[in-house]
């Protein structure tokens, strides 16, 4: 447990782990909350994205950070401590390019003091064989991959990543150039989102004859430096490859199962170490904890036994030292351990005894079973207190404009074309 195991002085009473790094935010998404969950409105991924594509077709530079602060605060406060932003909302709302909108999420992290990886993605077409939505044409595409990496360029100072959205929106050909940029650019992390969604690996196994990851793999991309997003439906072989090449995986357990896109099988997957982090990905919750709890609770109501991820120091210390250490590959920095060289990325739980009587055996795990945002006390960053007593109580009135902002959005999202 070199690196990891929990620190009790100087603070008496509180237990000390490492931040979480959040290896996967879309943060504008943070407005949709509660949306589409009427019977008859998004039954499926591909209409909630539509519903999705609205959001993205009237969010300014101006929002984008107001909702990008008000995700990024609220990962602080629930233990995250650094994100990987997967950016594709590139343009204007009038289509004009620039890099307005990623300046305002990196104001929105810098504001907070939450640690910034802005992960941009490149995005070309708009299926295997679909043509590009407005919305997608409009904000989304860079029309070559000159152009983006003109786009990276201008980020000059700001700690990139390279994304590819997925392989239905990117053609093998700018695959390969994306994962040569990622290396130049992009301190050699490579995202891409990757076998979410059962139509999208079958549809790659009609037109390339394999699933997305094995056809990554043929590209020679399923290397270290990917970091693959959900994984949900790869096969076995595909898992293998993952664990075989020393990729890393990035699971999204809240929002795969709020876009019901199924269960990734875990268990076998840690049993073969495979490396691997959290995400909150659509931001519908934004809590490092209740990442990790519902992983396991996913595994146990597929299996009908009970700690199916625990290690021999329980389940806490296992889930959040791989979860750790797995988010510091995806966001590349030195974080997710305590030792000499790592940041100071801290989060400071309260008193254990609340949730375990005294036993010190058990904080981690009575932590992840039954802890919460609220069991969190203090979170560092670098060192300084960002989360906790002490903050300057600038909240309330954060959250008042955020409401009032997605009140906004959700009614322009609904207006049509040409109206006041």
């Amino acid at each position: 447990m070199t690196g990891f195991a929990p620190a009790q002085p100087p603070w008496d009473g509180f237990v000390v782990i490492p931040g979480m790094p959040n290896g996967h935010s879309h943060a504008f998404q943070r407005a949709l909350v509660g949306m589409g969950e009427r019977v008859e409105e998004t039954p499926n991924f591909w209409s909630w994205r539509a519903l999705m594509y609205r959001l993205a077709a009237v969010i300014g530079p101006d929002e984008m950070e107001l909702l990008a602060t008000l995700a990024y605060l609220e990962m602080l406060q629930a233990g995250f401590t650094s994100v990987a932003e997967f950016l594709y909302l590139h343009h204007g709302p009038d289509g004009r390019p620039g890099v307005a909108m990623a300046e305002a999420v990196v104001r929105a992290a810098r504001r907070v003091g939450i640690r910034l990886r802005l992960v941009p993605a490149y995005y070309e077409r708009g299926g295997f064989e679909a043509a590009l939505d407005p919305v997608q044409k409009m904000r989304f595409v860079h029309h070559s991959i000159d152009a983006f990496e003109d786009y990276l360029r201008a980020l000059g100072g700001v700690p990139l990543g390279v994304a590819a959205h997925s392989i239905r929106a990117v053609c093998p050909a700018s695959l390969e150039r994306l994962g040569e940029l990622a290396v130049r650019l992009g301190d050699g992390l490579f995202h891409i989102h990757v076998a979410e969604q059962r139509l999208e690996v079958e549809e790659s196994r009609r037109f390339y004859g394999a699933g997305p990851i094995a056809m990554l793999d043929q590209l020679g991309l399923v290397t270290p430096h990917l970091q693959a997003v959900h994984g949900t439906h790869a096969d076995r072989a595909e898992r293998r490859l993952l664990v075989e090449r020393g990729a890393n995986l990035v699971l999204c357990p809240t929002t795969e199962a709020y876009l019901a896109d199924g269960i990734f099988p875990a268990v076998e997957y840690l049993d073969r170490g495979g490396s691997w982090a959290v995400g909150t990905d659509a931001n519908v919750a934004r809590d490092a904890v209740s990442e990790l709890r519902l992983l396991e609770y996913g595994q146990r109501l597929c299996s009908g036994q009970r700690s199916n991820l625990a290690g021999r120091s329980g389940i806490g210390t296992r889930l959040w030292q791989d979860a750790a250490r797995g988010g510091a590959r995806a966001v590349g920095f030195p974080v997710g351990v305590l030792e000499p060289g790592a940041f100071a990325d801290l989060v400071m739980l309260e008193d254990p005894c609340l949730l375990t009587g005294g036993d010190p055996d058990l904080d981690l795990d009575a932590f992840l079973i039954g802890g919460s945002r609220e069991t969190i006390a203090r979170v560092y960053v670098g060192g300084r207190l960002r989360s906790g007593s002490g903050i300057p109580n600038e909240q309330v009135s954060l959250r008042a404009d955020a409401g009032r902002l997605i009140g906004w959005l959700r009614e322009r999202m609904f207006e049509r074309p040409g109206s006041p």
